[in-house]
């Protein structure tokens, strides 16, 4: 009996080709814009490769006696400084795929930057303030401007952090996790159809208990949102080329979510007995839950405290999926599962004993 009404609720639940839809294309469209809309907030800053730069010195600059030291310390940074004593500076660049070029006078310098190597520019910029730092230096301390025993060189510090991951990334994956949190809309024709033609009732006079009756709901909602929100994952993974790391963590962890919020949908539906109140109260819970845990405010940037954010499951599973994906694992993911679990086992726990109570109060 219970295999029977797991099969035909799942059949059920796929024949509501409005709601799978919506759970398949509603991810792909905000990850496609938010994606894009935060491209610039979360790009990570990359190095520039070694370029080469012309320059040319005015006869007695102050530059002139210690210009080979100041090659020497940008070779070190990797520039190469390259002399061009004739010619307008634009057409040297380009003429010569030059990625800046500098123009040394008796006290004062002038970068030229080219917008095809703009990062280029600023690091030739920043590398020059460092040299004239010095000589200011020297000037107010009398040391030796640019001596070979401080070379200046642009600062590079290894941090112990996670690596940054991008905007696509990042969406790509916390919203899959968020409507799979909203996954109980899958069962609304079930639910509504069982209420309306009065099964449970039916259900009640025969051999089927509570527990299973739960179960038949429980696990075709589970199937049915993954098998939606897994179509989904292989359209975004082709359409923008997200990465999920450790595949079958990842999957484990996501599997996990859908059990999770298949429960918690359910047990709301138990205690309000209404399907409409159910979605508000699913919906709303989920809202608070993503607004600590990162679908809005991306959780590396939030301004809340950890043990606040620590509260939510989303942040848990956002967290944990999100390092998997940049650094192939997380410290989350022990807590994301104790968390999942504990939610599924609790929830379903409380809709068998809200449905108990309901059919005691009936008899």
């Amino acid at each position: 009996m219970i295999r029977y009404l797991i099969k035909n609720n799942f059949k059920l639940m796929l024949r509501n080709k409005w709601i799978i839809g919506i759970m398949i294309s509603g991810p792909v469209l905000v990850i496609a814009i938010l994606s894009s809309a935060f491209s610039d907030l979360m790009k990570s800053y990359e190095g520039v490769d070694a370029f080469k730069a012309g320059y040319r010195i005015q006869t007695g600059s102050g530059f002139e006696d210690s210009m080979d030291v100041v090659k020497a310390a940008a070779k070190e940074a990797g520039i190469t400084l390259l002399e061009y004593p004739e010619g307008e500076p634009k057409e040297v660049m380009e003429n010569n795929e030059l990625s800046g070029f500098v123009e040394f006078g008796k006290d004062t310098y002038t970068v030229y930057q080219s917008a095809d190597f703009e990062a280029e520019g600023i690091t030739l910029e920043y590398f020059l303030s460092r040299v004239m730092g010095e000589y200011v230096r020297s000037a107010l301390y009398g040391t030796d401007p640019v001596s070979e025993k401080e070379e200046p060189t642009l600062p590079v510090e290894e941090l112990n952090y996670m690596p940054a991951v991008d905007s696509v990334d990042y969406y790509g994956i916390i919203y899959i996790v968020y409507f799979a949190w909203c996954g109980i809309v899958c069962a609304a024709n079930v639910l509504g159809n069982e209420k309306k033609y009065g099964i449970d009732r039916k259900f009640q006079v025969s051999a089927v208990s509570g527990a299973k009756m739960y179960l038949a709901k429980w696990v075709p909602n589970v199937l049915a949102v993954s098998a939606g929100l897994l179509l989904t994952t292989v359209i975004t993974i082709f359409l923008f080329d997200i990465h999920w790391g450790n595949i079958i963590v990842s999957a484990a962890i996501f599997f996990a979510t859908i059990m999770a919020s298949s429960a918690f949908g359910l047990m709301c539906y138990y205690i309000f007995n209404n399907m409409a109140m159910t979605v508000i109260a699913v919906f709303t819970s989920v809202w608070f839950m993503g607004f600590f845990g990162g679908s809005f405010e991306t959780y590396m940037y939030a301004a809340w405290s950890e043990s606040v954010k620590a509260l939510s499951p989303v942040y848990h599973t956002n967290r944990a999926l999100v390092e998997i994906s940049c650094m192939g694992q997380s410290s989350y993911t022990t807590s994301c599962m104790i968390y999942l679990l504990v939610i599924t086992v609790v929830c379903s726990a409380v809709a068998v004993a809200a449905d108990s109570i309901r059919k005691r109060g009936r008899a």
